[in-house]
């Protein structure tokens, strides 16, 4: 296995890179820099030739020599389907992390097998420590977040009257 290339002297690159263990050539770009450069050349180079060759009457591309290529209906397309397609993966990819997530009465989501469920009161932390590390029991949560204290809440059905 080869590290380098066969003719280059490379350098370490101060800070960041020296410990990521990327070699930086002296002179030129790198390969990864080179084949990006390539690729953006090449996709601009080949979305011209696409809009030439969707745009261009067949006739004057016939006139100019150019006789094989695919229908125009593939012009509109390839696109469309590309949105499509874009468009499902974006649902799809909610559709599995809504699969993944557990039911709201979970157990597992109220409290750890493990976990400790405590009070401020049963071990009081020391003034200006960080807190120690406890589940918050779902009444305190709700008291929180809902500000009942300790009540019952009702909510109002849509369609009633106060």
């Amino acid at each position: 296995r080869r590290d380098k290339p066969v003719g280059v002297k490379t350098k370490k690159a101060p800070n960041s890179a020296e410990g990521a263990g990327i070699a930086v050539a002296e002179h030129g770009a790198s390969a990864a820099e080179a084949y990006g450069f390539v690729g953006f050349v090449l996709t601009g180079v080949m979305y011209v030739v696409y809009l030439v060759w969707a745009y261009t009457p067949e006739d004057v591309l016939v006139r100019l020599g150019v006789t094989y290529y695919p229908d125009k209906y593939w012009a509109l397309a390839v696109p469309c389907w590309i949105c499509v397609l874009v468009l499902y993966g974006a649902w799809m990819y909610e559709g599995v992390n809504m699969m993944s997530v557990r039911d709201l009465d979970d157990p597992d989501l109220i409290a750890e097998e493990n976990g400790f469920i405590g009070s401020e009161a049963d071990e009081p932390d020391l003034p200006g420590s960080v807190p120690s590390m406890r589940d918050t029991p779902v009444e305190e949560v709700n008291r929180v977040l809902f500000q009942t204290k300790g009540r019952r809440v009702r909510t109002r059905r849509v369609g009633e009257k106060r």
